[in-house]
């Protein structure tokens, strides 16, 4: 049975790849997400978010006995597609890319890794005891408003594959992985707008003594902001750009501890690839520092306090936008409370400029994320969130405030269904314009045989501004099979 699996992996990952050599070939692949997916960043600007950390992490575990496939795709993230940088960018290009980020929280239990990528199915057991877990996602659909136009708006088809393999070592209780994920899309009226986007990832998550752990990630990742999801003026294809990551986190404290420390960092070196008369002013290199100590109340509950830096350093020797960007947060996690699980994280940031004059904002903030099961197959999901993000090429910056809410139920053990509804409000400093962004989408999905899923989904966005040339409209619908070993 082994070998079958292992054969079978094999030959998915070989057709993945073939099927990449022959996009390249038509003009998508050229030499360029979690994960993996791209979260909210402190910086207005992209970066990969470090895997949620558990109050009480533990060596992962072995691989589920029956394949398990992602969350349906009909969700409406508060950040939308993983194409895009930050949540603002994300609100307005959800629903037709096959991915989505919410907002990324070390204190928040979404998986049991630190930094190691989640796996999807069983996969193929080798001799040398390393897992392998390919898996694919097509998607075929129409996008009303590509370029999100107020008016003379350009419609297409588009076809989409996003193939996934995980590579998984353990050894000890530590955990490696391995993993390349792609999202290539292809439209059919709009060709400059196709998109490829690459992510390869490779770490660790390390357990030294039942107090001191860690976890750690470097990275490669290959993306574009598409037309219309910055504010800079639109080029003749999408904004493409390349980044080498690096992030650590490390824990001390034991699980059932009284109190808990956290230290996390990561680096990014984000460098723009085309259109460069109106992207050299946003090269970047990003860097960030946190801590964190919690303290148990409850068997299940911790206050948490935080204190986070994000410095941003832009490239080009006259831009006035560096600028370190601080957050002071207090709040509590909790795990399994009366059918919940979350976050909730307040407090004050500040973004301070290198370049004397410019105005140095101060505002509240806000991280929180709520999970509800009132029933085993029944789950809802809140998350809101405050941040001062760096300008795209509108005013000196923006603060931005967005709320999401999606619900999934299980009708029965292969049919699922998503609904979901999402607003992001944009103030712009320095200039006359603010903005509302409001997504809804509804999807379901019918799960066929092990190591299948078929879907449908539907997503509107629509967004107002105070400037009329930034109002549009955009209907995203779209059939989608996915696939695991």
């Amino acid at each position: 049975m082994n070998s079958i699996r292992t054969r079978s992996a094999v030959m998915l990952v070989l057709s993945l790849g073939l099927g990449t050599n022959a996009w390249a070939e038509a003009g998508l692949a050229e030499a360029i997400k979690q994960p993996l997916l791209l979260a909210q960043a402190d910086t207005g600007n992209a970066v990969p978010a470090a895997r949620p950390v558990p109050a009480a992490a533990a060596p992962a575990a072995e691989p589920e006995s029956v394949p398990s496939l992602s969350t349906p795709g009909a969700v409406t993230p508060l950040g939308g597609s993983d194409a895009a940088g930050n949540t603002l960018q994300r609100s307005v290009t959800s629903g037709y890319e096959l991915a989505g980020a919410g907002i990324g929280s070390a204190s928040y239990s979404q998986n049991q890794f630190m930094m190691t990528s989640p796996v999807k199915g069983r996969g193929a057991r080798f001799d040398n005891g390393i897992f392998l877990h390919p898996a694919a996602t097509v998607g075929i659909g129409y996008n009303s408003n590509v370029l999100g136009t107020p008016n003379n708006e350009t419609s297409s088809s588009i076809f989409i594959l996003r193939p996934e393999v995980v590579a998984e070592a353990k050894s000890r209780g530590d955990r490696y992985t391995a993993s390349y994920s792609g999202n290539y899309g292809r439209y059919a009226s709009s060709s400059p707008d196709d998109f490829y986007n690459h992510d390869f990832w490779l770490a660790g998550d390390n357990y030294f003594t039942t107090r001191a752990r860690l976890g750690w990630g470097v990275g490669y990742v290959m993306r574009s902001d598409p037309r219309g999801s910055t504010d800079r003026v639109a080029g003749d294809e999408p904004d493409r750009w390349r980044a080498p990551v690096a992030r650590v986190l490390g824990i001390y404290g034991a699980p059932k501890a009284l109190g808990r420390i956290e230290l996390e960092g990561s680096w990014m070196q984000k460098r723009y690839q085309n259109n460069r008369q109106l992207t050299e002013g946003f090269d970047l290199n990003t860097s960030m520092l946190a801590g964190r100590f919690f303290y148990r109340v409850m068997p299940a509950t911790s206050l948490v306090f935080e204190a986070r830096n994000t410095w941003n350093d832009y490239v080009l020797d006259t831009s006035t936008n560096d600028n370190r960007y601080s957050k002071l947060l207090v709040g509590a996690t909790w795990e399994a409370t009366a059918k919940t699980t979350g976050f909730i994280k307040v407090g004050r940031a500040y973004k301070d400029f290198d370049t004397a004059g410019r105005r140095d904002p101060s505002a509240a903030t806000w991280e929180v994320g709520v999970t509800w099961a009132p029933r085993t197959y029944s789950v809802v999901r809140l998350e809101t969130e405050q941040n001062i993000l760096d300008s795209t090429g509108v005013g000196n910056f923006t603060t931005v405030r967005g709320h999401s809410l999606n619900w999934e139920h299980k009708w029965a053990s292969y049919f699922t269904s998503s609904l979901s509804a999402s607003q992001v409000s944009a103030d712009y400093d320095g200039v006359d314009r603010k903005d509302k962004t409001n997504s809804y989408g509804v999807g379901v999905f019918r799960e066929v045989g092990r190591n299948f899923r078929v879907g449908a989904s539907w997503n509107h966005i629509k967004r107002n501004s105070s400037d009329d040339a930034r109002d549009f409209k955009r209907n995203v619908q779209m059939l989608t099979l996915e696939v695991v070993l």
